[in-house]
């Protein structure tokens, strides 16, 4: 990894961030022609293997990571700026008509999958890391609590993800691996239907609550065994909504 970017123009600081737990800083920047992108600085000795492999992917539903940088103290990552709005945002407060909720789903199923299949794990995914793009894409962003599934591994080394989307597992029952995402996007389904949480009001079709009470199993074996598995149940449901 070079020392200089192939970034590396003049830019506009828009927007930063600094957290102290994972040292992280975030830039927005623009260039003079108006592209935009994210610039993270990671400190050392953040291990940033999870954003090396996600570099080497091109996925529609994905945040691109264009090139990683490397000085003696930190890491520097560039990332494309995702236009749009937050599921959080785009949601406000409201629920969606069926056919909207699982257009968005089978988006990120379609990310997961792509993801899964480079062997990370997601452990966030929520409204707020979901963006929906100004074009009506959906795009699965930040990636700073992902992880490298690693098969000799019985538990996760530290207990990340959100409280109400994170599944079981990720509190020190086992590892974490790709069902561990399906769990949070059925959740996440779930509010888009309901405007609450499973635990609290499940929603009606009986079709999706289907899906979703098998993505919420407590134990990981028996839910859907990969996010392809899920999309082609939410599809199914999908396709029949159009008829």
């Amino acid at each position: 990894m070079s020392q200089k970017s192939l970034y590396d123009f003049e830019t506009e600081q828009i927007d930063k961030m600094f957290d102290c737990k994972n040292y992280l800083f975030k830039n927005i920047l623009e260039s003079d022609t108006g592209v935009k992108m994210v610039r993270h600085i990671i400190y050392k000795p953040a291990d940033v293997s999870v954003y090396q492999r996600l570099a080497l992917i091109n996925n529609p539903y994905l945040c691109r990571i264009y090139e990683i940088s490397e000085s003696s103290e930190a890491y520097t990552i560039y990332e494309e700026f995702c236009d749009g709005m937050t599921l959080t945002d785009y949601a406000n407060g409201e629920t969606l008509a069926e056919h909207d909720a699982l257009n968005i789903t089978c988006s990120i199923c379609q990310g997961l999958y792509a993801l899964h299949n480079s062997g990370i794990v997601h452990r966030d995914i929520k409204p707020d890391n979901i963006i929906i793009c100004d074009d009506n894409n959906v795009k699965i962003i930040d990636f700073d609590i992902s992880k490298i599934y690693k098969s000799n591994q019985r538990s996760d080394t530290q207990t990340l993800g959100t409280v109400g989307f994170a599944a079981p597992e990720q509190f020190g029952m086992q590892q974490s691996d790709a069902r561990t995402d399906l769990y949070s996007l059925a959740v996440l389904l779930n509010v888009l239907l309901t405007g609450e949480h499973p635990s609290v009001k499940m929603c009606e079709n009986k079709k999706l609550l289907k899906i979703i009470k098998k993505s919420l199993s407590i134990n990981p074996s028996d839910r859907y065994s990969s996010a392809e598995e899920m999309f082609k149940a939410l599809d199914k449901v999908r396709r029949h909504l159009k008829k």
